[in-house]
């Protein structure tokens, strides 16, 4: 019996602008690359502010890891759900 393959969902790519609310902190993948985590307040003005998640991988793990709680940044990356919203970065400008 074959399988037919699975569809990829196509990826979401969106551009978000908020504050830095938790500190960034890394996180230790299985696959041994280099992740970092943060946590910022969107701001919009379709609805109320909500939370995301920051991750970066690799280059840009390293540039998560530099942002400071409170301060304002601009993130472009593709969005996920996987215990709450999160968005995989692919730049930042603060």
């Amino acid at each position: 019996m074959t399988r037919r393959p699975k569809k990829k969902a196509p990826s979401i790519v969106s551009t978000v602008t908020g504050k830095i609310t938790v500190a960034p902190k890394r996180i230790k993948c299985q696959t041994g690359k280099v992740m970092a985590v943060a946590t910022m307040q969107v701001q919009s003005e379709n609805r109320s502010d909500y939370p995301l998640r920051v991750v970066g991988f690799d280059d840009v793990a390293l540039s998560v890891m530099l942002l400071q709680k409170g301060q304002e940044i601009t993130v472009t990356g593709k969005a996920s759900y996987w215990q709450g919203y999160q968005l995989a970065v692919s730049s930042i400008i603060p």
